[in-house]
């Protein structure tokens, strides 16, 4: 971003220093009109119009992007929830696993001191 505008700035004055060594009057016709105005004046409105036409032809890409972005932004936030919810169900299985493998270990040892209290 800062680069593109860097790079219009320098085109800019360039397009106005080459306007400015231009002062001659020049005719300019457009369908049934015609002006008559310095060859610096007509550039600079030239391009002015170039950069108009230029934006405005940028605008709706620019506010798709923008409202994509925003769209994708949600969709993320949405996940990472989701993701969140599964983190803490596997450690709530891994603790419940934990569990259960103690209360069998402690089965065991019991099953085993039967045994060994029978033999």
């Amino acid at each position: 971003m800062i680069f593109t505008l860097i790079l219009a700035l320098a085109f800019a004055v360039v397009a106005v220093i080459f306007a400015l060594g231009n002062p001659e009057s020049v005719t300019v016709t457009f369908l049934n009109f015609q002006l008559t105005e310095s060859l610096a004046l007509v550039l600079l409105v030239t391009l002015a119009f170039g950069l108009l036409i230029g934006v405005l032809l940028m605008t709706p890409g620019a506010i798709k992007r923008s409202v994509s972005l925003s769209m994708e932004k949600k969709r993320l936030k949405g996940t990472e929830k989701e993701l969140d919810k599964h983190k803490s169900k596997v450690t709530e299985l891994k603790e419940k696993g934990i569990v259960e493998e103690q209360e069998k270990a402690q089965v065991i040892a019991d099953v085993q001191k039967k045994l060994d209290d029978v033999a």
